[in-house]
């Protein structure tokens, strides 16, 4: 500061804001004194199933297949499929694939389908299947002949079905065997990379597990159930003309995708997840690259007391490849330092900073009407307000600076109610990020059948929901495996150095094979979207977020028919000038080019942008076609 009145003022405005803190630190510890259990809210089922390396990965991830199936439909083959959620076709759903079902007493129609069709997978659930009709078992030779993959699931037992389909193959096909004693981890191999994914030599918690597979001549382990100290075939593999059979002991159906999630029910649904994003390539819903971040809760933009090393954080995330994103409190950024400010803004490849409420004055967005809870009522209309606040400081900061936050929201103490999602939007924020240990305060969840699997929810209001995990869970390898990204956070208290951040980071390189990209919290929202190519339709983009950036890496122009799902009442789809007709919005994007998408409406703002896209000179998957 050049003079000394300048000096006293930056004295007073931190002194206040370390008293602020302080006051809603003491009410915190009262409130939790008094109310500890009354929280106004249940805490959403999460896994807290352990992970481990058990074997290190023998080769490097396989590349995304580039493979373009002649359509995207995929088969199931059940007693009862309307009996009870099948979960191949939920799979295929989640994928954004065209599920057909049949009955046993079908099963020879959808076979001729998929042979004439050329569909890529058929599945057969066994559960309660005696037995085929011949001309289905014949079907199914000619469809494995042709390049087609047969997922089998719910090998619970051996049976007639089996012994029959083995007849007609001229091979033996794994059959089930019980476990002995209860199993007490799912391990994925680590030499099948391509099939296992990231998953590959990681071992997951799964006591749940009563069957394996027995060995046959020719077939590969894709999975094992660990038993009493042993190792038993739970996943195979076997070719067959020029086709293959995957086999899996998991049962065949569940209550709903979402919910197999938390807890993660690793041998029921992973083995046919991998074999459907295997096989279908570029034609199921991928993201357009795998994205990480690293979140730190709380600092100001300075040294001290109230900040972080800034400097030192900065070395550690070139040297370990991260990126970190400072949730800020935008009262504080009064009292941010300009050298500070200056770093972060010559440093945005490693640094970046976004909103973190407007005051943090406890759990600022809690229930509008609350009794007796362990947080204190928060009306509607002072939320609002509060919400206004922070974006007049933010904008206000950097028009002074020249430095941005990011359009992202990380309520502090948790996500609050959706009633406050409207005024978010309305004000041009592209998402919320938090902890995914509840959902939006005083609402229930929606009955989506992939809640929290997608890389933003937009169950609530149809605002954009980015979840975050702890530093202490290891489930950031489903996140990787799912195309979510893979944020961790943790607080102003971590160890100088990051190291746990750090340690993290090598995880996830190792866990990617180096293909995760760190960006910040705006360019992650910007990346929230899943595309796929129809063999019909040509390419499509699912948008997650409230603005998204489409990269084309292809060698050739690409059109992509966007769809926004869940958008809120009165907002319109935009291209730079182009704005969505009835029959929806297209964009044609010039090779190796980007287009920024996005979500606006008659009355909302356009806060300032952080920076450019960063992934612009980053390749996405490529295709051929």
């Amino acid at each position: 500061m050049s003079t000394r009145t300048d000096r006293l003022r930056l004295a007073g405005r931190l002194a206040a804001a370390v008293a602020w803190r302080t006051v809603w630190a003491v009410e915190d510890k009262v409130r939790s004194f008094l109310w500890g259990g009354r929280l106004g809210f249940e805490m959403r089922p999460t896994s807290t199933q352990w992970l481990s390396v058990v074997e290190s990965r023998r080769v490097g991830l396989a590349a995304p297949s580039s493979r373009l199936p002649r359509t995207s439909c995929l088969g199931v083959i059940a007693r009862d499929p309307g009996g009870g959620r099948l979960v191949l076709a939920e799979t295929g759903r989640f994928y954004g694939l065209e599920v057909r079902q049949a009955a046993i007493d079908g099963a020879a129609a959808l076979l001729e389908r998929a042979v004439h069709e050329g569909w890529s997978v058929v599945g057969l659930a066994m559960e309660g299947v005696e037995s085929l009709p011949e001309r289905a078992l014949e079907l199914v030779h000619e469809y494995l002949d042709d390049g087609g993959t047969v997922i089998i699931t719910g090998l619970t037992a051996s049976g007639g079905v089996l012994h029959a389909l083995s007849e007609e193959l001229g091979i033996a096909l794994p059959e089930g065997r019980s476990l002995d004693r209860p199993s007490t981890e799912v391990v994925f191999s680590a030499r099948h990379a391509a099939f296992t994914q990231e998953f590959a030599g990681f071992g997951v918690e799964d006591s749940s597990c009563r069957w394996s597979l027995s060995r046959a001549i020719g077939s590969e382990t894709l999975a094992w159930i660990r038993s009493g100290g042993n190792l038993y075939p739970a996943v195979a593999g076997i070719a067959c003309g020029h086709g293959r059979v995957v086999l899996s002991a998991g049962s065949s159906t569940i209550s709903r995708l979402s919910q197999a999630m938390a807890p993660l029910q690793p041998l029921t649904v992973l083995p046919v997840m991998m074999a459907v994003r295997q096989v279908y390539g570029e034609t199921a819903w991928r993201p357009p690259m795998s994205l990480a971040n690293f979140l730190i809760d709380d600092p100001a933009l300075r040294g001290g007391r109230l900040g972080l090393d800034y400097k030192r954080i900065l070395e550690q995330a070139r040297e370990h490849g991260f990126h970190v994103t400072v949730a800020t409190i935008p009262r504080e950024l009064g009292v941010a330092s300009p050298d500070v400010v200056a770093l972060m803004r010559a440093n945005s490849r490693w640094l970046s900073a976004c909103y973190h409420g407007s005051d943090h004055s406890g759990y600022e967005f809690y229930l509008p009407e609350a009794h007796g809870k362990r947080y204190r009522a928060r009306p509607l209309a002072a939320q609002q307000l509060a919400l206004h606040r922070a974006v007049d400081r933010g904008e206000g900061f950097a028009h002074q600076s020249g430095f941005a936050l990011d359009r992202v929201m990380v309520f502090p103490h948790g996500v609050g109610s959706p009633q406050i999602f409207a005024t978010l939007q309305s004000l041009g924020f592209l998402s919320a990020c938090n902890f995914d240990d509840r959902y939006p305060l005083g609402a229930p969840p929606p009955e989506d059948y992939d809640l929290g699997m997608r890389a933003a929810d937009l169950g609530w209001a149809g605002f954009p929901l980015i979840w975050r995990r702890g530093l202490q869970d290891p489930m950031f390898v489903l996140d990787l495996f799912l195309g979510r990204p893979a944020i961790t956070f943790g607080h102003k208290g971590l160890a100088p150095d990051l190291a746990p951040f750090a340690q993290r980071a090598d995880d996830l390189h190792r866990v990617s094979n180096g293909s995760v990209q760190w960006a910040s919290l705006e360019d992650v929202s910007r990346h929230c979207y899943l595309q796929r190519y129809d063999p019909i339709r040509g390419w499509e983009v699912s948008m997650l977020s409230n603005e998204i950036c489409i990269h084309n890496p292809d060698s050739r122009s690409r059109t992509y028919r966007v769809e926004r799902p869940n958008r809120p009442e009165g907002y319109l789809l935009t291209a730079g000038s182009v704005v969505e007709n009835s029959a929806g919005l297209e964009v044609t994007v010039a090779p190796g080019a980007s287009q920024t998408v996005r979500l606006a409406g008659s009355h909302s703002s356009l806060l300032s942008p952080a920076r450019v896209c960063s992934l612009d000179g980053v390749a996405a998957q490529r295709s051929s076609a």
